[in-house]
């Protein structure tokens, strides 16, 4: 949930339960005071009555609104509610009783007003105040949303711009100035975290660069000195045997060596030329430089590539990742085994009839692990080609179901 989103639901939640205890209270304040004001207007009316009953007959006091009846004893003043049927409608009246003293006889007096009036004026005072208050909240509502949404907008551009922020491109980063104490203190950190980051990558990048050439010099000459060694006259069946493995271990680390070059490469962004062409042609194209190794394993090849599949990235990194998924193929199968490849809906599946896993299916493109049977393999061509596939946020899946089975799902940009 955005933190817009979130503060104006908080913002709506305790703006309508404030009003609604508010309309509550509202209601019942303005109730008691009128209810105060009518029971006041009544009590002066009792004082009018005993004025005028001095003066007058009390029969003649009797109306609509003024009951008097005989009774026997004292009582005191009170009040309450009834109700009169008037034109076929009941309506309510507030009733004022007390006692009056005429010649030795006790009266029942009863004052009656009516209360339409009030409960009428009472919702036209609730209406109006409960209208003024929802406007007053829909006022703060979009007051708040707006300034809320105006000092989160460099938080966003802060956001995108640490979505598109690549070390390979950018040297530094540049984040808008913010109003907001704390959003400008974190484009502060942000701005020297991006920086140190930068720094970092670079002296770890040199380091790299800079080791992977040095092994080269020493691993070229001693395969060349081991080299001239085996051209040697008088030499042992022993002694030329340990010259072989010496030469073939050196060639070993520099393969390897190779190999991580490359992947620090990719992780670099070193290769950034980027082209459209065609996974169909490319795919051909590969398969025909393994023509001889197919026919020495005696491999039976199934291609099916059903659409015309086109696909944006760096040509030689496309080539490194169909000839490492060929060559997988090709070494883990079986003599007389099947590689199958097909491609469908920007789907690529190469298929081929080798033996299980001698480790779990989750290693499989885990650095220098290898199976039994391919102890001489490096075991980091699967690795490359998950690198490559990370970098261009293409799927990869491995299964196996009586065959090994790699697919990889394009997305194009």
């Amino acid at each position: 949930m955005k933190l817009l989103t979130k503060t104006s639901l908080n913002f709506i939640s305790a703006s309508v339960i404030f009003f609604l205890l508010g309309s509550v209270a509202m209601y019942f304040s303005v109730r008691n005071i009128i209810a105060e004001d009518l029971q006041k207007r009544l009590l002066q009316e009792k004082k009018e009555f005993f004025f005028n009953a001095d003066k007058n007959k009390l029969n003649d006091l009797k109306s609509k609104l003024v009951f008097i009846q005989i009774t026997d004893k004292d009582i005191g003043y009170s009040f309450s509610d009834t109700v009169l049927i008037v034109n076929n409608s009941y309506i309510l009246y507030r009733k004022l009783t007390f006692s009056y003293l005429v010649n030795e006889q006790y009266y029942i007096i009863s004052i009656l007003k009516n209360q339409s009036h009030s409960d009428l004026l009472i919702k036209k005072i609730v209406i109006m105040n409960v209208g003024f208050a929802m406007l007053f909240f829909l006022i703060m509502f979009f007051v708040n949303r707006h300034s809320i949404k105006s000092a989160l907008s460099v938080f966003y551009s802060t956001i995108r711009k640490l979505e598109d922020f690549e070390l390979s491109k950018i040297q530094s980063l540049s984040l808008e100035a913010a109003e907001v104490q704390e959003i400008k203190k974190l484009n502060e950190v942000f701005e020297k975290m991006a920086t140190q980051i930068y720094n970092d990558f670079e002296a770890q990048k040199e380091y790299t660069e800079n080791v992977s050439h040095e092994l080269q010099t020493p691993l070229a000459i001693i395969s060349s000195k081991a080299d001239e060694l085996m051209q040697g006259e008088n030499l042992s069946k022993e002694q030329m045997e340990q010259l072989a493995l010496l030469l073939e271990t050196t060639n070993r680390l520099s393969k390897i060596n190779q190999a991580l070059i490359f992947l620090t490469k990719i992780d670099n962004r070193f290769y950034t030329q980027e082209a459209t062409f065609s996974l169909n042609d490319l795919i051909k194209e590969k398969l025909q430089i393994f023509d001889v190794p197919i026919k020495e394993k005696d491999l039976k090849l199934e291609i099916d590539l059903f659409e015309i599949t086109h696909i944006y990235m760096n040509p030689y990194l496309a080539e490194t990742l169909i000839i490492n998924l060929i060559k997988n193929s090709i070494i883990h199968n079986a003599r007389g085994g099947v590689l199958r490849v097909h491609l469908s809906n920007n789907v690529l599946t190469f298929s081929n009839s080798g033996s299980p896993l001698s480790f779990p299916e989750k290693d499989i493109f885990k650095r220098f692990i290898r199976s039994e049977n391919s102890k001489k393999n490096l075991g980091i061509g699967l690795s490359i080609v998950q690198r490559i596939c990370e970098l261009y946020t293409f799927k990869i899946t491995y299964s196996y179901i009586s065959e090994h089975q790699f697919k990889i799902i394009f997305k194009n940009k």
